[in-house]
Order: structure tokens, then C-alpha cells, then sequence
């Protein structure tokens, strides 16, 4: 009888044992699932869950890295620097605030265009501007001819500029005005195409007051020549 019960206890504690194994062999092999904001997130039942680290975003390769914004400082009517970073994720170069008096422009040059006058090109400091001066300076003193211009322009037309007299651009704020110095001001010198046309231009009337010269001669020369042959006429005449 002792032997029966116990061989019952090693049956029923081996019973307990199967059951046990296989409750924790199925739920192991069961689909697991997550939550997630309310929502769940299945995982299959043969999923490798991998544990290399992550690729890199496709957000970086979409979005490199900002270069320098192709914004040129000499060129007029054109957009801020500012509406192209918005427009492309540019860098813009750094600008001084308006708290501050702007940078000298940068003149490029001074010439002088058939029928218009002198014109003078320049480029735009890095600074916040809100118009330029352009004005001429005489030799012997500033003359009184100031012209304003936008912020967007970087060329003025001058009349009455002559040569050897200085042109300046000077960038405006509310903060004050550039300095001048040698950079923004540079003196007016005729281009060598100028010094080239007057130089035909004399050649061409030196010709011309030669060729009168010479047509001159040749009518006093015959004028000379028909008078003397009418006084050897008159003189043979009067001896017959």
C-alpha cells in the first residue's frame, strides 16, 4: 500500500511537470505584440529580431550638409541673400546688424558709356543697407553732386565727370554711414578706347586740313600759271 501512493505522488508530480513544460513551450511560440501610442505592433513568429545597429536616415541623405549660397555681391536687382536660404538651405555669408554703420562698398570701375555719361559699378558690403550715396569730388574741392540710390542697385550713370575727379559710393543705415576710403572711391581715368578715338579723330583732321592745304596750292598755282599766260598773249599781240 505504501509502495502504491508512492508511485500516485511520482506520477502526479511528473504529470505536473509535462503540463507545466508544455504551457511554457506555447506560449514562447506565440505571436508577441507590443503597444505603441494605442496601437500594436505585430511581430511575426519566425522574425529575426536582428541586433546590428540602425542604417543611417534617409533624412541625411536628403538633406546634406548647407554650403555657401551662390549670392553675388555685384550683381543688382536681385533677391536678398536671405530669400535663398529659404529657397535652397544655403549659408549666407555673415552680415553686421543695423546697429552698426555698414562696410565700404567695393567700386569695380568707372567708364564712361557713349551717350550716357560716366558710369560706376560697384559691390555691396557685407551689411545691412538701406540706399547708397554716389558723389564726385573735384580736384580741388568736393563738388556738389550727390546722387542717392536703392539698396538693390550696384550702378549710378554721372554727367559732367571729368577726368582725374574722384568717384565715391558710400552704404547708408540707420546706424550711420561708411567711410571712405580706397576701396569705394576710385578717380575717373578716360579708357584707353576713349584716348584711341580722339587720337583718330585728329589723325582724320590732320588729313583733311592737309588735303585743303593742297587743293589751295594747286588753285593758286594755275591761277598764277593762266595770268602769265594772258600776259605772254597781250605782249605778243601788241608787238604785231
Amino acid at each position: 500500500m505504501l509502495v502504491c501512493g508512492r508511485a500516485l505522488i511520482l506520477l502526479l508530480i511528473t504529470n505536473l511537470l509535462n503540463h507545466s513544460f508544455v504551457t511554457s513551450s506555447q506560449n514562447a511560440t506565440r505571436p508577441r505584440f507590443r503597444l505603441s501610442g494605442g496601437s500594436m505592433d505585430y511581430y511575426s513568429l519566425y522574425e529575426d529580431i536582428s541586433t546590428d545597429p540602425p542604417s543611417s536616415s534617409p533624412i541625411d541623405s536628403e538633406y546634406p550638409e548647407p554650403n555657401e549660397c551662390l549670392y553675388d555681391m555685384c550683381m543688382e536687382q536681385q533677391g536678398t541673400c536671405r530669400d535663398l536660404t529659404v529657397a535652397t538651405g544655403c549659408l549666407c555669408p555673415g552680415l553686421s546688424g543695423t546697429q552698426i554703420p555698414p562696410s565700404p562698398p567695393r567700386i569695380v570701375k568707372v567708364t564712361r558709356e557713349d551717350g550716357k555719361g560716366v558710369e560706376v559699378h560697384w559691390c555691396a558690403p557685407t551689411s545691412i543697407v538701406t540706399h547708397y550715396i554716389v558723389s564726385v569730388e573735384g580736384k580741388n574741392k568736393v563738388m556738389e553732386r550727390n546722387l542717392k540710390v536703392k539698396d538693390k542697385k550696384r550702378a549710378a550713370v554721372l554727367v559732367d565727370v571729368a577726368a582725374g575727379e574722384i568717384v565715391c559710393v558710400e552704404a547708408v543705415n540707420k546706424a550711420g554711414v561708411s567711410e571712405k576710403d580706397s576701396q569705394s572711391c576710385m578717380t575717373y581715368e578716360p579708357q584707353t578706347s576713349d584716348s584711341g578715338l580722339a587720337l583718330k579723330l585728329e589723325i582724320i583732321g590732320g588729313v583733311v586740313g592737309l588735303l585743303v592745304v593742297l587743293i589751295v596750292a594747286v588753285l593758286l598755282w594755275r591761277h598764277k600759271k593762266h595770268q602769265r599766260s594772258t600776259a605772254r598773249r597781250e605782249n605778243s599781240e601788241g608787238v604785231f
